[in-house]
């Protein structure tokens, strides 16, 4: 009975990921150049949480978002505004009142892309940081890749250099039923073993950001 929701939600997000991709790849250099211009002012809003330069908030309530790539940004925010991602704060700031076209999902996305992070990493206590590494290269690098940085292609951010307290509580909330992340990501998150998903947040919060 599992079987064809097994198979059908990732032909939804790979064609979500191809929409935002296709959208993104239709933009001239000069366009770019514009809609990043025009996301800096409608990014005013974004950056009361996220900070001007995308750092987030070490404190793992906000995560870091500078340099990920406009098509992770894209895809994410049309999450948000369809409700497939949930989060109250995110659900109303990328409604159709506060971001009335794709256009402007579009412009924020490539702001985001282009900022540079100088707020640094919230870090763990370093002590497990080969257990991190071990688990991270068992349990997760098959979709994250080797050291967590972004997949592009198929909407998948960029772990490396992410808070690790955002990255510790983003774990947490897998494990919870109703949590977004819990069909994706609960029965991997439920095999580890006390201590390990710290350790992998301290080990990816270690690594070269986007």
């Amino acid at each position: 009975m599992k079987m064809p929701m097994t198979v059908r939600k990732p032909v939804r997000g790979a064609a979500v990921i191809f929409l935002a991709a296709s959208v993104l790849a239709v933009y001239s250099a000069g366009s770019m150049a514009a809609a990043s211009e025009d996301g800096a002012t409608l990014y005013a809003t974004c950056a009361a949480c996220h900070g001007k330069d995308g750092g987030g908030l070490r404190d793992g309530t906000v995560p870091a978002i500078g340099g990920q790539p406009a098509a992770v940004i894209l895809k994410v925010l049309e999450d948000f505004r369809a409700g497939r991602r949930r989060d109250l704060r995110m659900q109303h700031f990328t409604d159709a009142e506060h971001l009335p076209s794709t256009t402007a999902l579009q412009a924020i996305a490539w702001h985001v892309a282009g900022l540079k992070r100088t707020t640094p990493a919230a870090q763990g206590a370093g002590t497990h940081l080969e257990v991190g590494e071990r688990e991270f290269a068992r349990a997760c690098s098959a979709c994250h890749g080797a050291g967590g940085a972004a997949v592009a292609a198929r909407g998948i951010p960029a772990l490396a250099g992410q808070h690790a307290s955002y990255l510790e509580r983003k774990l947490r909330e897998a494990m919870l039923p109703r949590n977004t992340l819990a069909r994706s990501h609960g029965v991997i998150v439920s095999r580890l073993a006390e201590g390990q998903g710290a350790a992998i947040a301290d080990w990816l919060s270690r690594q070269p950001g986007p």
